[in-house]
């Protein structure tokens, strides 16, 4: 069965030491993480899409896409037309990558994983509806879906960890950012909780002690720990019928 899982959080909590967690167990297929895509970008000029996608894809659909069914509206398509797609490498004729451009070029790909029989994940802030919208997309597509959620106690949190992870070489968010993202992806929590097959929750407040909450296989919800933190029972668990 083909499947798609969605590693989400807020900036800071702890996605990226999940996946490679998860990775040890599972296979999650063709990764899509747009803070690599902008790395790569930057460091090589191109991004190879047969790291992202088990088939080829064209200029034309390229430009399709991007005329179609842009998401991100805080770009011009002006700002993506230097980037050209040859013999299946997407090429850029500019110097200027920024989140925005990877953004983009992370829901093309996604955007394009939909529409094969192959299993894919990506990482995501979940701070807008689309990435909500997304899962809703997978199901109708056959996909067997999955959450993987992790979150903190209070977005101070996440700004104290993004420092660390600037300091050590890793890529900067503001903090008002961080903390506007935060707020925003705890209020897409629920439903995304409630539209997949499975769910997993995780609280890492504290410093390396990440603590499986509790998962979700169908409509049953398996509780791990007898209580849980203040931000669980607030976004999600109030929302929903346990």
């Amino acid at each position: 069965m083909k499947r798609f899982r969605m590693f989400a959080g807020p900036n800071g909590s702890g996605k990226s030491t999940l996946i490679e967690d998860v990775k040890k167990v599972c296979h999650i297929g063709y990764f899509i993480n747009a803070d690599i895509i902008e790395a790569q970008l930057k460091a090589k000029g191109f991004i190879d899409c047969e790291d992202y996608l088990p088939v080829k894809v064209t200029q034309e659909e390229w430009f399709t896409f991007l005329t179609t069914t842009i998401e991100n509206k805080k770009i011009e398509l002006s700002a993506l037309e230097g980037l050209r797609l040859v013999d299946n490498i997407l090429v850029s004729a500019t110097t200027f990558f920024d989140s925005y451009v990877a953004a983009v070029i992370a829901d093309f790909f996604r955007n394009r994983l939909l529409q094969t029989e192959s299993t894919f994940s990506f990482e995501t802030v979940m701070s807008h509806p689309s990435k909500v919208d997304f899962l809703k997309k997978a199901k109708a597509k056959g996909f067997k879906t999955y959450l993987y959620f992790v979150g903190t106690q209070d977005p101070s949190i996440n700004i104290e960890r993004v420092g660390l992870r600037v300091s050590k070489g890793g890529h900067s968010v503001l903090a008002d950012k961080v903390t506007h993202r935060y707020y925003r992806s705890m209020e897409q929590l629920a439903e995304a909780f409630l539209l997949v097959d499975r769910a997993y929750i995780f609280d890492n407040t504290l410093s390396n002690s990440r603590f499986l909450l509790l998962e979700k296989d169908g409509n049953e919800v398996k509780m791990h720990l007898e209580t849980v933190p203040e931000w669980v029972y607030t976004y999600l668990l109030e929302k929903i019928d346990v």
